[in-house]
């Protein structure tokens, strides 16, 4: 090595609050409030970081539209910031917000990418009709997420699906307990997770933050929730100090089973902003029910099902560590239990938080690309872990499958809830797909921009393959939209039947809806054993016009000629399909028929029921046009909440 060159560190450490700022004004929690966050070092292919901070994934800039502030940028690579692990916490000092809000989002980005097995894209942008070039897509490539540490004044913070980006609020509390005058989301750890995952869900399923049904944001605002509440596991010194003072026990209200308190409080809540575990008075676990439409309501028995599985896996996890010390958890005191015993026992719930983050993360791949509901995520998370671990020999499919039936989640046209009953199903026939005709690029990309360019490409020719080649077809007689829940234009039947007239092409003046496809993306996952996931999963969506009249919905479906009406509402329907890539043949297509005319009629009392009401905003129902398309969902569901 020559004189002067140096090999450079693995990680790069910056210090973040493992909670938020009030957590640091209370002698009880003060001593864990100081996390240090390890983020991987830049390689060689990834752009350096800049200050703001900057880099391949993530742009913060730090602007305050109120006050037409603009923030000195952090420069995370100053030799004094290197040497003492970046910026120590502060509520005052602007360039600390913008270290947390980067650090938090980096390593909630690392958490999807290993769960995942490949890179992490932002969901694309739509360009107005009108600001299109000729000849250009709907569509255009979204290199960086955008973060706004102080983009609004007031006790909101949202991902804005139209900036991409992701705005961050600070409010004045009269809330003494608060410990502040001044709360500053940027500084929730629960929040900023909670942000970035709505991003991630995006980009993976652009279609998921529609109003289809009640599940729809519901599902949103609780995997965002889900993340969030498992990433306090990962703070160690947090989980050492929760098990030494509860004697074990993992199942009474706290710091890690509580997010966002510090917000909570100061919007005049008794705690937490939301709880994972019922209040001490329940006497029966909260359940699921029609009647919740509000979607933090709704989605917090999602939240709680998921918890509620990970207790039962800790308690099977840690219960030979407490018969070999002979202790009951929760029954003998607190002050008893051996710090070795609790540092052990902290890295049984760690690992157990992990494995059903991870769990949760994998299932992602596994659900339908529209209208997806709860029931949806019970089998998908049982067939994701199914696939890399087969033999379940520690019951943790068992333990979700219990959280969910518990809170009363049970998935439609299932014979039961034993899990293989729950597995998505194969296709009646044996598709194969021709990698030749494809000529897909499946070479892993180091380069972030080559891995998008990538994509986008694949995207291009699986559409190509998809709409203009007679070898997307079943080894037999059937075409492949019975399997992929769309229908395709070539092959007219003379019966009147809607799948006939949804095919009909442009030139005979109908409305043919497109075939859109969302992603194309490979994944390669190993498994505890040294199982090896090789997996394509492509996603294909389509959209029927939606009429609120069933008579007018039914006209237009059957209309041969005359200028089309244009839709009332977004009716999609579409297909998630899984490729082994070893065997090359298709393994799940996981659909929502766009033919499905019951699921059409829910939809429809759906929004019926909900466009006039309180709710109407929350679900982005409030304009004239009932967009489902609405590109700012969050803006108000999170305001105050």
């Amino acid at each position: 090595m020559r004189d002067g060159q140096y090999p450079a560190p693995p990680m790069r450490r910056l210090r973040v609050y493992a909670f938020d700022p009030q957590a640091s004004t209370r002698l009880d929690t003060a001593g864990v409030n100081v996390a240090t966050i390890k983020l991987p070092w830049e390689q060689s292919w990834e752009d350096q970081l800049q200050p703001g901070p900057v880099n391949d994934y993530l742009e913060v800039i730090d602007i305050d539209p109120v006050s037409g502030q603009f923030y000195e940028p952090v420069d995370l690579n100053h030799p004094h910031l290197l040497a003492q692990d970046g910026l120590a916490p502060s509520e005052g000092d602007p360039r600390f917000h913008q270290q947390m809000v980067f650090a938090v989002a980096m390593k909630t980005i690392r958490t999807f990418e290993r769960a995942l097995g490949r890179r992490v894209f932002w969901a694309p942008r739509r360009i107005p009709p009108a600001e299109r070039a000729k000849g250009s897509g709907p569509y255009e490539t979204v290199q960086k997420l955008r973060i706004y540490p102080h983009a609004l004044r007031e006790p909101n913070a949202y991902y804005s699906r139209e900036k991409k980006a992701l705005l961050f609020g600070y409010f004045q509390t009269t809330a003494q307990s608060a410990g502040a005058s001044w709360v500053f989301t940027a500084l929730s750890h629960d929040i900023i997770v909670h942000e970035v995952t709505h991003a991630i869900l995006d980009g993976l399923h652009r279609r998921f933050a529609e109003p289809t049904s009640v599940d729809s944001l519901a599902f949103h605002e609780a995997f965002a929730d889900i993340i969030a509440l498992f990433s306090h596991f990962t703070l160690e010194e947090a989980v050492r100090a929760q098990i030494a003072r509860e004697g074990g026990k993992l199942d009474s209200r706290s710091l890690l089973s509580g997010l966002a308190h510090q917000f909570g409080t100061a919007t005049g809540r008794d705690g937490a902003l939301r709880e994972a575990i019922d209040a001490p008075e329940s006497r029966q676990p909260e359940m699921l029910s029609n009647e919740m439409a509000e979607p933090h309501e709704r989605g917090a028995i999602l939240v709680a099902a998921v918890f509620d599985a990970f207790l039962s896996i800790y308690e099977k996890r840690t219960a030979d560590l407490f018969r070999i010390a002979g202790i009951r958890p929760g029954i003998q005191p607190a002050h008893d239990l051996h710090p070795d015993l609790i540092a052990r026992v902290s890295r049984e719930a760690s690992k157990a938080a992990e494995h059903v983050m991870r769990m949760c993360i994998r299932a992602l791949d596994y659900l339908p690309p529209v209208d997806v509901r709860f029931g949806d995520f019970l089998r998908a998370i049982i067939t994701a872990d199914h696939d890399l671990v087969p033999d379940d020999v520690l019951g943790y499919r068992l333990a979700v499958i219990e959280g969910f039936r518990r809170r009363g989640i049970v998935p439609d046209g299932c014979l039961s809830l034993a899990p293989d009953s729950l597995l998505w199903e194969a296709p009646d026939h044996r598709l194969t797909a021709d990698y030749d005709d494809l000529d897909l690029d499946l070479e892993p990309k180091f380069n972030r921009a080559d891995a998008i360019e990538t994509a986008n490409e694949n995207a291009e020719r699986v559409h190509i393959w998809i709409i203009g080649s007679d070898s997307f077809r079943d080894s037999e007689d059937g075409p492949w939209q019975d399997v992929c829940g769309v229908v395709f234009r070539r092959g007219l039947r003379p019966a009147e039947d809607l799948e006939t007239i949804l095919r009909r092409p442009r030139n005979e003046n109908t409305d043919y809806p497109p075939v859109e496809i969302h992603s194309v993306r490979t994944t390669r996952r190993t498994g505890p054993d040294g199982q090896d996931l090789r997996q394509l999963i492509i996603e294909i969506a389509q959209q029927r016009r939606g009429f609120y009249d069933e008579a007018t919905q039914d006209q237009q479906d059957r209309q041969q000629s005359g200028r089309p009406k244009s839709g009332e509402f977004a009716f999609r329907g579409g297909a998630t399909l899984i490729f082994d890539l070893r065997e090359g043949h298709l393994r799940y297509a996981i659909r929502k028929r766009i033919a499905d005319d019951n699921r059409l009629k829910l939809q429809r009392s759906f929004l019926e029921t909900h466009r006039f009401g309180g709710l109407a905003f929350a679900y982005g129902l409030h304009d004239a046009s009932d967009r489902a398309d609405s590109e700012e969902p969050f803006a108000f569901v999170h305001r105050g909440c």
